[in-house]
C-alpha cells in the first residue's frame, strides 16, 4: 500500500460504506504517508481487518489492487521493453524469461492453465519478511491478514499483464509472510481472463 492518503481515496473511489469508512479513519484521522511506519502499519491492519469483515470480497480485491504501488515510472518502462522484446516469445517462454527480472518474482505456469507466481522470499535467516514499505522491518505482535496481500498482487498483476500481453485475474493469496509470522513467503495465483 503506498501510502494512507491514496488509501482513503480509493475508499470513496470503490464506494465502501461511509460507516466503514468511519470506522476504518476512527482515531486515525490525521494519518499521511510521513506518519510514522509503525502508526500507518496499524492503521492498514485494521483497515483490513474491518474490511473483511464488512466489505464485499471482490470489491475489497479491486480496491486493494487498485492500490499497488509501482506502477508507472522505471517499473513500467521495464516491462514494457521486455513485452516489446519477447512479441514472438511463447506465454511459457515469457514466464521463464521473467524469473531474470528484477524484482519480478519466479512464475511457474500450472497444469490447469494458472500462474502461481512466487512473488517475493526476502528473509533475515529464520523469516521470511514482508517487502511492503508500510511493514518491512517492523517488529509487530500481531498477524495481518493475507487480505492486504491484494495490493502487492495488484502491482505483479499490472505487470504481468503487460509482460506476457494478457489479462489476468488474482485468484488467491496463498501464503504471505504476514499472516504466518514470517513462516510462508509472498506466493501468489492468477488465472488468464479468457480463457
Amino acid at each position: 500500500m503506498p501510502c494512507p492518503e491514496k488509501f482513503m481515496e480509493s475508499l470513496i473511489k470503490f464506494q465502501v460504506d461511509e460507516e466503514v469508512i468511519a470506522q476504518i479513519n476512527e482515531g486515525f484521522e490525521g494519518i499521511v504517508s510521513k506518519t510514522p511506519k509503525k502508526i500507518k502499519a496499524q492503521y492498514f491492519k485494521r483497515a483490513i481487518d474491518i474490511m473483511t469483515e464488512q466489505v464485499e470480497p471482490q470489491k475489497m480485491q479491486e480496491l486493494l489492487e487498485w492500490n499497488a504501488c509501482c506502477k508507472s515510472g522505471a517499473r513500467e518502462k521495464a516491462s514494457k521493453a521486455f513485452a516489446k522484446e519477447q512479441v514472438h516469445s511463447s506465454l511459457a517462454e515469457r514466464l521463464e524469461k521473467i524469473k531474470d527480472v528484477p524484482y519480478m518474482g519466479n512464475p511457474v505456469l500450472n497444469a490447469d492453465g494458472t500462474i502461481t507466481v512466487n512473488a517475493l522470499s526476502w528473509s533475515d535467516g529464520e523469516h521470511y519478511l514482508c517487502a511492503c514499505s508500510n511493514f518491512s522491518g517492523l517488529k509487530r505482535d500481531y498477524r495481518v491478514s493475507k487480505n492486504y496481500c491484494y495490493c502487492c498482487a495488484g502491482h505483479f498483476k499490472y505487470h504481468y499483464e503487460i509482460m506476457l500481453g494478457v489479462k489476468l485475474k488474482t485468484v488467491e493469496i496463498i501464503s504471505s509472510p504476514l499472516d504466518s509470522d514470517g513462516k510462508n513467503p509472498c506466493v501468489i495465483r492468477y488465472a488468464i481472463v479468457g480463457e
